[in-house]
């Protein structure tokens, strides 16, 4: 296994490591530490890296499918063989308790591995007068652009297809959590050949530098809804192709004949794991009004039961918001609700922990009206509303009333009802009796403005394509 050093960090351009004059740091969410040193890409090291891109892609699309696949397969095991380093700095960047990191370490694994279990699609037409064939063939340069949330899953999500169909991708950590993907691609990159696979990391220029740079083709995006928007508006300047991974507002949905002691842990545990910070966490619940009191009564129990803290103490189950701008806006929710006098059933829920780190108590607030702000907007952070129902036809209508459409849960004995009620939703992916977990091997995607295209399965992989038809008469 090869020596790594998790302290010192470095862009990835040329199949080189490069630094930078500038430097930037992240925070330990946490401590309100400052962590490692970062650099700060210029436009001259992304125009360095698309160069070097464009060399690499006429050979390295022509590779071998399978060749392709195995090189990703090879870099999968040197990744994981650096998990325990991995793990940590996902603690340190993230806030992430150690179980919730190890696993996104591991998903990011299996991830890899997905990517390389399709086989890309031939189509053939044969008549009295000809053959076609339609091949899906590469891209070209992909510009990957990832949250701070799931710094690896969501990296991975765009690297890893990327590879296996033949592109060459420049990826662009978010400034909050550059750390763990600078030392992915460093410990991966020496795979391929120098340009196929580069990492930035960088200020709040290097995004527009790369969403209009004229010699990119894709831009995978994973973010915000109003920073979507304005991608979009850019790559259509030079037709770029999108794939916009947006937020959502997503619901749970009880039906009457759940267990609840066996159902409220894990529908507490969809809104409130990685701290509420997952784009298809459950972000309103919807009871029926038959068991309303009990369900809600078991839910605040064990919301009331998990331990909030510091990441590398022994026992935490919920960490710290990651970063301060997202703390102060979950601050804004909790205090708009205390400002409306809506029931907060959960205990202290509107207090810190500590007086370091940017730590909010899971907060459950019961009945809240539809029309209030923690019901019609994503906090994306530790706080749900909680709501009865009554009549199918309007919950699904009241699931439905947003401008969001990423994702959904249904909990229910009668599986017949739940996919009815399913097929009625207006939402990329529906999950019943589970919290939402994507699947590496189905595509996940998002309706109305939670995004545009979609990631993972083979249509995720197509994603990266280009479809190309070829007819030869007789």
């Amino acid at each position: 296994m090869a020596q790594v050093d998790f302290v010192v960090f470095n862009n990835i351009v040329d199949g080189q490591k490069r630094g930078a004059e500038k430097s930037y740091y992240g925070i330990n969410p946490a401590t309100e530490e400052r962590l490692f040193d970062a650099p700060v890409a210029t436009e001259s090291d992304l125009n360095d890296a698309v160069d070097s891109a464009q060399k690499a892609f006429p050979s390295w699309s022509r590779t071998p499918y399978e060749k392709r696949c195995e090189l990703v397969r090879r870099y999968a095991q040197a990744y994981i063989s650096h998990e325990d380093g991995l793990t940590e700095l996902l603690m340190s960047e993230c806030g992430k308790p150690k179980p919730d990191a190890n696993r996104e370490v591991h998903s990011s694994y299996e991830g890899m591995l997905a990517a390389t279990k399709f086989e890309l699609p031939v189509e053939t037409l044969n008549d009295k007068k000809k053959t076609a064939t339609v091949r899906y063939v590469p891209l070209g340069i992909v510009g990957a652009i990832c949250p701070w949330n799931y710094p690896l899953v969501l990296s991975f999500t765009k690297i890893a297809p990327a590879l296996v169909t033949g592109c060459c991708i420049i990826v662009k950590p978010s400034p909050y959590t550059p750390y763990s993907t600078l030392k992915a691609v460093e410990i991966g990159h020496a795979f391929f050949p120098p340009g196929v696979l580069q990492v930035l990391g960088g200020d709040d220029k290097l995004g527009p530098w790369i969403v209009s740079h004229p010699a990119i083709q894709k831009i995978s995006f994973t973010g915000s809804i109003p920073t979507g928007k304005k991608i979009m508006a850019e790559c259509a300047k030079t037709l770029k192709r999108v794939t916009l991974e947006l937020g959502g507002n997503d619901a749970s949905i009880i039906c009457p004949d759940v267990d609840i002691e066996k159902t409220a842990g894990p529908v507490v545990m969809a809104a409130f794991k990685n701290s509420g910070q997952i784009c298809v966490a459950s972000k309103r619940i919807y009871i029926h009004e038959s068991v309303y009191q009990p369900f809600l009564k078991a839910m605040v129990s064990f919301a009331n039961g998990l331990t909030v803290g510091n990441p590398f103490e022994e026992g935490t189950q919920i960490g710290p918001i990651q970063n301060a701008m997202q703390f102060e806006k979950v601050k804004g929710f909790l205090n708009d609700c205390s400002e409306q006098g809506f029931n907060f059933a959960t205990k202290g829920s509107s207090e810190q922990k500590s007086s370091k780190g940017y730590f909010v108590q899971p907060t459950i607030i019961a009945s809240p009206p539809d029309e209030s702000k923690i019901v019609a907007e994503e906090p994306f952070g530790p706080i749900i509303p909680v709501q009865s129902w009554s009549d199918e036809d309007d919950v699904i209508r009241r699931t439905n009333d947003t401008k969001t459409g990423l994702g959904a849960c249904i909990w229910a004995k009668d599986i017949e009802r739940a996919e009815r009620i399913a097929r009625q939703l207006e939402v990329g992916s529906i999950y019943v009796n589970s919290p939402l977990r994507p699947d590496w091997r189905v595509y996940f995607s998002g309706h109305k403005e939670s995004g545009i295209g979609g990631e993972r399965g083979l249509m995720g992989l197509l994603a990266y394509c280009n479809s190309q038809a070829v007819h030869v008469y007789n």
